[in-house]
């Protein structure tokens, strides 16, 4: 709750540059156009993980942003976002803090993204169980005993009998520009959670998705 009134600090701040702009953010006077107000619904779009309908034109002219190197790509969507009038307040929200975070976090920091891409080599271990030795299991043979079913386990030499490899897995430690980006104040929904073990199937769910 915290939060998400926090959040609603931020709509303020950023509506002001919105004035009386057609989109769901409008309020009445001055009107903004073209890249500045694309930049400002941007900015409030991409600081919650719930989005309407209207920050379509806007999301789309952000991710539209991209050079052959991420750093590149970063640098061009932050200056897209800096072309909203309130992107350099600090009168009552770091801006300039909130729009460095999104332009290194947006896009990158969703579990989708996460569970595809943040990855690493873990060590499974497993070693011999009572039970085991029946239903079939494929690491009992009848006539050879408790043996791997294939030659990607290594036997460990401490005289326990058991047997480890190195698998895949969705890593459970959170980039640190994620933790920037989920975790500030004047985000709302951002986040994302590891379930499960990583040897065992772990993954990422959005906070927006499975709650916080």
């Amino acid at each position: 709750m915290k939060n998400k009134l926090k959040f609603l600090s931020l709509v303020s701040v950023v509506a002001g540059s919105l004035v009386g702009s057609t989109s769901v953010f409008a309020q009445q006077g001055q009107e903004l156009t073209g890249d500045p107000k694309l930049a400002c619904e941007a900015i409030l779009c991409l600081s919650s993980g719930t989005r309407p309908g209207e920050c379509g034109p806007a999301l789309n002219r952000y991710f539209g942003i991209n050079y052959k190197y991420w750093s590149d790509t970063v640098k061009g969507r932050r200056n897209f976002l800096n072309q909203c009038p309130t992107a350099q307040d600090t009168s009552s929200a770091n801006m300039p803090q909130i729009v460095d975070n999104i332009a290194n976090g947006a896009g990158r920091c969703d579990a989708a993204y996460l569970n595809a891409n943040n990855r690493t080599v873990a060590q499974t271990k497993i070693c011999p169980q009572d039970g085991w030795q029946t239903g079939g299991n494929a690491w009992w043979n009848r006539n050879s005993g408790w043996t791997p079913p294939d030659d990607s386990w290594t036997q460990l030499d401490d005289g326990s009998g058991c047997y480890v490899k190195n698998v895949v897995v969705v890593s459970n430690a959170k980039p640190a520009n994620c933790s920037a980006y989920a975790n500030s104040q004047y985000t709302y929904l951002l986040g994302v959670r590891y379930v499960g073990d990583p040897t065992d199937g772990g993954h990422w769910v959005d906070d927006s998705i499975g709650g916080q």
